[in-house]
């Protein structure tokens, strides 16, 4: 029988595939399979940072050039996070001129609606950043295991994740665009169970907590959009999963109004995208930071390869170099645009690398005793 985790990974991947636009078969099966590889894992890597979708009236070609400049804007958000990216002189240059950075284009229908999906150059994006001095958020994401409480009728319901609600749709659409990745409960009896409206209405967190147990995510939020009149009212509490001692506060807290639920999804997926931008995004900090990280683990060369593979991508270095090889290990002296600790959040987001604690280690017992000086050491599973 199938683990209950892998049952939801499939029925996830079955949905979004119905809402993906029409392509070859190979590529959606190619796409599945990531979805199902990526998910098993606490963090999640972001695949498409180059690419937005964006509603369009029409295949015109001043609804295209508006649609363009708008797509542009949604990567840009999407590789720094920051609404303020927008109004720098760089990137107000760059929206002004989309096809510039333009790679291709295409338009899809879905459920009558028309898309224009536009790809853009990645590493131009990413320079325009750093040349702004602007936070870049790498792939590397943490997952939101996502419950929602909302009117359907005459009952308060918590959305699922079979749900084709337009509600749904923008959750997709918003996740996709600003770059969070989100997963929705299978509601399933264990779910049915362990959690009901109240608890999510009245932001109980132990029993949603210990039903967020059986997902892979780092972090999980509750919502409730209250329909009042003609408006939504809606409150937000994030947590973080990985947290099981002490009492389990909230990282944040919001309610806010929106005129319809697409409108209050769009507000929460921005305000979910603030608090992990400030914690991921890493801007150059204009001095010169570097550290030493050891890895153990590396028996093979694929290993080291997929490991500075790896090490290449994230936000927070700017270039690293071989300080050492000693049997199944490898230390790196890498240069930082952000500083210790920016590296350490984004290495503690890969379920691949482990922290050991070097102080223990009677080689530290011997050596001088100098905190500034810890030595990061990770076991590397990949």
């Amino acid at each position: 029988m199938l683990h209950s985790e892998h049952l939801f990974l499939m029925r996830l991947s079955e949905q979004m595939l119905k809402k993906m636009p029409i392509k070859p078969l190979i590529t959606q099966l190619l796409a599945l399979c990531l979805l199902f590889v990526t998910s098993l894992s606490q963090s999640a890597e972001i695949s498409k940072l180059d690419e937005a979708e964006v509603v369009v009236a029409s295949r015109a070609n001043n609804v295209k050039a508006k649609a363009l400049a708008e797509a542009l804007a949604s990567v840009f958000l999407k590789n720094s996070g920051t609404p303020a990216v927008l109004a720098h002189p760089l990137v107000k240059m760059q929206l002004k001129q989309p096809e510039v950075l333009l790679v291709q284009y295409s338009y899809t229908e879905v459920n009558g609606e028309l898309f224009l999906t536009a790809n853009f150059d990645h590493q131009r994006i990413i320079n325009t950043l750093r040349q702004a001095d602007l936070p870049v958020w790498g792939s590397q994401r943490p997952l939101t295991l996502f419950w929602l409480a909302l009117d359907e009728g005459p009952e308060k319901v918590l959305l699922a994740d079979s749900s084709v609600s337009h509600l749904r749709q923008e959750l997709d659409l918003s996740s996709r665009n600003k770059g969070i990745p989100v997963l929705l409960p299978v509601m399933d009896l264990d779910d049915l169970m362990a959690v009901n409206v109240t608890d999510v209405r009245g932001m109980f967190v132990e029993p949603v907590a210990k039903a967020s147990n059986r997902y892979q995510a780092d972090y999980f939020a509750m919502a409730d959009f209250d329909k009042q009149g003609s408006q939504i009212n809606f409150t937000l509490a994030l947590y973080d999963k990985t947290r099981t001692n002490g009492v389990l506060m909230p990282l944040l807290r919001q309610q806010g109004q929106a005129q319809d639920y697409q409108q209050a999804a769009k507000d929460v997926m921005e305000i979910l995208a603030n608090y992990f931008v400030s914690q991921y995004a890493i801007a150059a900090t204009g001095e010169d930071n570097e550290t030493e990280v050891t890895f153990i683990g590396l028996s093979k060369m694929t290993q080291t390869v997929a490991l500075e593979s790896y090490l290449r991508q994230l936000s927070a270095v700017k270039n690293l170099k071989v300080s050492q090889i000693k049997g199944d290990s490898i230390s790196y002296q890498l240069e930082l645009f952000g500083t210790v600790e920016d590296l350490q959040r984004l290495l503690n987001l890969d379920p691949r690398l482990s922290p050991i604690d070097s102080q223990g280690s009677v080689d530290a017992y011997y050596a001088p005793q100098d905190a500034s000086a810890q030595e990061l050491l990770y076991q590397w599973r990949g």
